[in-house]
């Protein structure tokens, strides 16, 4: 029936996979962050953990759905499209309007993990004769179910090692003061939690993957029919308004950030989220079905890009402890950069 749907109802249904998306993985987190507070889990974890998790899981159903529906393209677009824009565009927004202090050891961790998924990613698309040899990558772009399985094992051992970091961080600040000032910081972003019951959250969380799962549908559907429509490739829709719209809960968790000082933890939630997006979001569209990678602007220019910018973030904050305003321009400047080289590369084009 919506076979041949005009360009103009692609992109409204395109549009409403957006809303549903975003309202979805609100309530998904809402209520995550709500059970996991009822069953006293600690603030530092929940904002370390389950806030970057949850604010990930738009990302990783709609390259799931990608996936599934053999659009290799859009499910690795997406998720460095996410990276880029969480980099280029949010990070860069917030520090514009503050100076964001880095907790260094924390900050260090979590960066050498992230740069290193990226190179590994790279390494395992690339059909190189070493990973040609071993059977991982035949050319001439493809990320294998192997591939996915060892981008989601970094998912397990960052979660570890975040877990174990931030439970001995809390046992050794609680030591010298009654509160620790990250959880301080913690409890200020999530404060303003929904009040309730487990069956009401439990509702509310399984009716927010529902809506996620929705509005992944629609928007990976809808976006292939909007990019047939106006010319351009999946890969750039994807990157493009598929990253841009499921980063927002991102965006939002940094606009509270700013508001409420608590700047430390809005950084390490983007950084937190790039790491998923490569291991979760990518390890997991490609564990699903091997993403065959068609555009090779993805690998030659997008995923170099990305690393790009993390490494920027990281170098700023692992030499100076603090990420000011500068950085800031740089980034937002790279972003609008970014979106010109898609004319400049003639991306947008038919």
């Amino acid at each position: 029936m919506l076979a041949n749907t005009p360009a103009y109802l692609n992109a409204i249904f395109f549009a409403v996979g957006l809303l549903v998306i975003i309202k979805g993985s609100d309530l998904f987190l809402d209520s995550a962050v709500w059970m996991a507070r009822s069953s006293g889990v600690s603030q530092l974890i929940i904002g370390a953990t389950i806030v970057s998790v949850c604010t990930t899981l738009p990302e990783a159903i709609s390259s799931l759905t990608a996936s599934l529906k053999g659009a290799g393209d859009m499910a690795l677009g997406n998720a460095l499209g996410s990276i880029i824009c969480n980099s280029g565009f949010i990070l860069g927004f917030m520090l514009l309007f503050v100076t964001a202090k880095i907790r260094r050891k924390p900050f260090i961790v979590r960066g050498i993990f992230l740069l290193s998924l990226l190179i590994l990613t790279f390494l395992l698309a690339l059909p190189t004769p070493l990973f040609q040899s071993i059977r991982l990558v035949p050319p001439p772009f493809e990320i294998t179910r192997l591939g996915g399985a060892v981008l989601l094992l970094g998912v397990v051992l960052y979660l570890a090692v975040t877990y174990w970091e931030c439970r001995h961080e809390a046992q050794d600040e609680r030591e010298e003061a009654p509160e620790s000032e990250a959880e301080s910081e913690a409890e200020d972003v999530l404060d303003g939690q929904p009040s309730g019951t487990w069956r009401q959250h439990l509702s509310r969380f399984a009716l927010g993957g529902a809506l996620v799962a929705i509005g992944a549908y629609l928007l990976i559907e809808f976006g292939q029919r909007l990019a047939r429509n106006v010319g351009v490739s999946e890969a750039v829709i994807s990157l493009l308004f598929v990253a841009f719209g499921t980063s927002l809960p991102e965006l939002f968790t940094a606009i509270s950030a700013v508001r409420k000082r608590a700047h430390d933890i809005s950084v390490g939630n983007v950084v937190g989220a790039n790491v998923l997006n490569i291991a979760l979001v990518t390890g997991g569209a490609s564990a699903a079905r091997p993403l065959l990678i068609q555009d090779p602007l993805l690998i030659r220019f997008d995923l170099p890009f990305a690393f790009g910018l993390c490494l920027l973030v990281f170098l700023e904050g692992a030499i100076f402890g603090k990420i000011g305003k500068k950085t800031g321009l740089v980034l937002v400047f790279a972003y609008i950069s970014y979106l010109g080289s898609m004319l400049l590369l003639g991306r947008l084009g038919a």
